[in-house]
C-alpha cells in the first residue's frame, strides 16, 4: 500500500561534484540533506564538504577549493550519516536522478548497493502542479513559485531552496486533491533502515564556512620559522640566497614542513635574524606587488594571488595595505615595475612542463584554456608533456592544493609545482 503524503517523511538531497559522470570517476565533494514531514516542515538537516581524494574538476562552477576539502571527511567516513538520512524517507532532489546516482555510485565504491528507494523530482513535481512553469532549472522554478534561493551551487543552500520548493508544491498538490504518494508521482513506499547498508555514523561534518575559518586561522609554517630565529644580532646577512629559496618555496603557493626546514637551515647558515627575516618577507611581498603592478593595475586574480602569499608569509592585513600603498606611490613616479626577485624567465627554455586541473585565470575577458597555455609554453621554448615523470621540469597546478594524480606524483618525484598565476607571469602574460 502506498503511503499518504501526510504520513510520509521526505529527505531533500543536493550534491556538488567534480563532474557529471559518477559511473566513470567523478565524485561528490559536498552533500546536504534536509528532512521534512508531509507538510514540508523541516525536521533535521545535515551538510558537509567531502574529500574525494582527487582533483576537484571545474572549480569555477561550485567554488570549492582543494584547501577547503583537505580537512573534510571522505564519503566512506560519512556513509552511515547519509544512510540515516535516506532511511524511512522519500529521496527528493531537483533533477533527482543526478543526486541519487552520485550517492549510489559512492556506496557502490564501498562494496554495497542501495535498496529500491522511492524518488521524487521537484523539477517534475513543479510542472505537475503548475504546467505554466517556464523552465526546469531550480532557480527558474523557485522564482516562479516565489521561493527564495541564495548561493547557487552550494549543496546546503540548494537543498534548502529545493526543500522550500517541495513544501509549496506539496501544498498545491493537496489543494488539487492529491492524497497518496502515487498522486505526486512516487510509486514506492519509503524503505526502512534495516534494508540499507549498515555503516557506522561518524557525526563528522565540515561546512564551507568552517573550512574557510580554519584556513584563515591556520598558522603559517613560515611564521613558525620566523619565531624560531634569534633576535636581531645587528649583523647584515646576504639575503639573495634566501630570496631565491623563498621564491622556489612559494611558487606553488603552499608551504610544507619540509620546505620550512630548508628555509630555517639556510637562515641559520646565513646568520639571518628574526627581524631580518621579517624585513625579507616584507621585501618579497613588495616585489610581488610591483610585479602585479607591471600593467598599472591589479586584477582580481592577481589580488587573490597576492592575498594568498600574504597569508603564507604571515604578513598582517595592515602591513600589506602599507606595502601596497608604498608601491602604488612608487609606481606614480616609475615607468617600469621592479622585476620579481628570483624571476624564472631565464629558466624555462628547453624545460618540460605539464598541466593539471581546470585553469581559472582570465586573459582579455575570457577564461584561459589549457590549449592556449600549452601553445604559449611551446612558443617560449618549453616542451609540453601529458604526464608526470621524474624528469619533468614544471607542473602547473590551477589549484595549489590540488589532489590530482599528477600533483601527487609530482610531489613524490620532487618536481617543481607552480601555481597558475606564477605560470602566466613566467610567460609574460597579463591576467585579469
Amino acid at each position: 500500500m502506498i503511503s499518504s503524503i501526510d504520513n510520509t517523511q521526505f529527505t531533500v538531497f543536493d550534491v556538488e561534484t567534480t563532474g557529471l559522470f559518477p559511473q566513470v570517476h567523478d565524485r561528490i565533494i559536498e552533500i546536504a540533506a534536509i528532512r521534512v514531514d508531509g507538510s514540508g516542515t523541516p525536521l533535521d538537516e545535515y551538510a558537509t564538504l567531502v574529500n574525494p581524494n582527487r582533483d576537484l574538476g571545474p572549480t569555477d562552477i561550485h567554488g570549492i577549493t582543494a584547501k577547503e576539502v583537505k580537512g573534510a571527511p571522505s564519503f566512506e567516513e560519512i556513509a552511515g550519516d547519509v544512510m540515516s538520512k535516506l532511511a524511512g524517507a522519500v529521496f527528493v532532489g531537483h533533477n533527482v536522478l543526478f543526486d541519487f546516482q552520485f550517492i549510489q555510485a559512492e556506496v557502490m565504491r564501498l562494496g554495497h548497493t542501495l535498496p529500491q528507494t522511492p524518488l521524487l523530482c521537484t523539477m517534475k513535481l513543479a510542472k505537475r502542479v503548475d504546467p505554466a512553469v517556464p523552465r526546469r532549472k531550480l532557480g527558474a522554478c523557485c522564482s516562479h513559485f516565489g521561493v527564495s534561493r541564495e548561493h547557487a551551487h552550494s549543496a546546503y543552500h540548494d537543498a534548502s531552496a529545493t526543500a522550500r520548493l517541495l513544501s509549496v508544491c506539496l501544498r498545491k498538490a493537496k489543494e488539487q486533491g492529491a492524497v497518496s504518494l502515487g498522486d505526486i508521482g512516487v510509486s514506492k513506499a519509503p524503505v526502512g533502515k534495516d534494508y540499507f547498508p549498515q555503516f557506522p555514523e561518524s557525526g563528522r561534518s565540515l561546512s564551507r564556512k568552517k573550512a574557510q575559518e580554519l584556513i584563515k586561522a591556520e598558522v603559517s609554517y613560515i611564521a613558525q620559522l620566523v619565531a624560531s630565529l634569534p633576535a636581531n644580532t645587528g649583523t647584515r646577512a646576504e639575503l639573495d640566497d634566501y630570496f631565491a629559496l623563498l621564491d622556489r618555496v612559494l611558487e606553488d603557493r603552499r608551504v610544507t614542513p619540509g620546505e620550512t626546514d630548508a628555509l630555517f637551515e639556510l637562515a641559520e647558515h646565513l646568520g639571518i635574524s628574526r627581524e631580518q627575516a621579517v624585513r625579507a618577507h616584507d621585501q618579497y611581498m613588495r616585489d610581488l606587488i610591483h610585479a602585479a603592478f607591471a600593467d598599472d593595475m591589479i586584477t582580481k586574480h592577481e589580488q587573490e594571488d597576492l592575498e594568498g602569499v600574504r597569508r603564507l608569509l604571515s604578513i598582517s592585513g595592515n602591513k600589506f595595505e602599507e606595502l601596497f600603498s608604498e608601491v602604488r606611490k612608487e609606481r606614480e613616479t616609475e615607468s617600469i615595475a621592479k622585476p620579481l626577485t628570483g624571476s624564472l624567465q631565464d629558466e624555462i627554455e628547453g624545460k618540460t612542463i605539464c598541466f593539471t586541473g581546470s585553469l581559472r585565470c582570465q586573459i582579455k575577458g575570457a577564461k584561459a584554456s589549457r590549449a592556449f597555455a600549452q601553445k604559449l609554453a611551446e612558443e617560449k621554448g618549453m616542451i609540453v608533456k601529458k604526464g608526470v615523470t621524474k624528469m619533468l621540469g614544471f607542473l602547473v597546478a590551477a589549484d595549489p592544493d590540488s589532489m590530482s594524480g599528477k600533483a601527487k606524483k609530482a610531489s613524490e618525484y620532487g618536481v617543481r609545482i607552480i601555481a597558475e598565476p606564477v605560470f602566466w607571469r613566467m610567460m609574460g602574460v597579463e591576467i585579469e
